[in-house]
């Protein structure tokens, strides 16, 4: 396993959920319409990040390939949205609008990562 992998992913991660705590608190997703993007962008590289984490483990046989990513980026990106439209954080005038935005930044987000990780190697 690749420590430094599994410790960024940690690291990113809590201050990812810190940030979104503290965002929430503070209205900042609706005070700043652009913090959405940000989050979602980084909400995307982070999903890339762990699944490059996951296949690092020598106990787990996967391959940290585009397939995989793509895989895991539908699935968390379309659980979300689902569960954003069950809590009603949503605006019903823009919902597709800002469902497909949310959706193709998160996307963008883990292909970058994915392909930075697939050239850098991080051990």
């Amino acid at each position: 396993m690749h420590y430094k992998k599994a410790l960024l992913f940690l690291g990113l991660s809590a201050s990812f959920a810190f940030v979104h705590y503290v965002a929430v608190q503070s209205s900042l997703y609706w005070v700043f319409k652009w913090f959405d993007i940000v989050m979602h962008f980084w909400g995307g590289g982070l999903i890339a990040l762990g699944v490059h984490t996951l296949c690092s483990f020598s106990r787990i046989n996967c391959r940290a390939n585009l397939t995989n990513v793509l895989i895991t980026l539908l699935a968390v990106t379309t659980t979300w949205e689902i569960f954003e439209w069950f809590v009603g954080l949503y605006d019903p005038a823009t919902y597709f609008v800002d469902t497909a935005k949310d959706v193709m930044v998160g996307f963008a987000g883990g292909l970058l990562t994915h392909s930075l990780l697939q050239r850098y190697t991080i051990s």
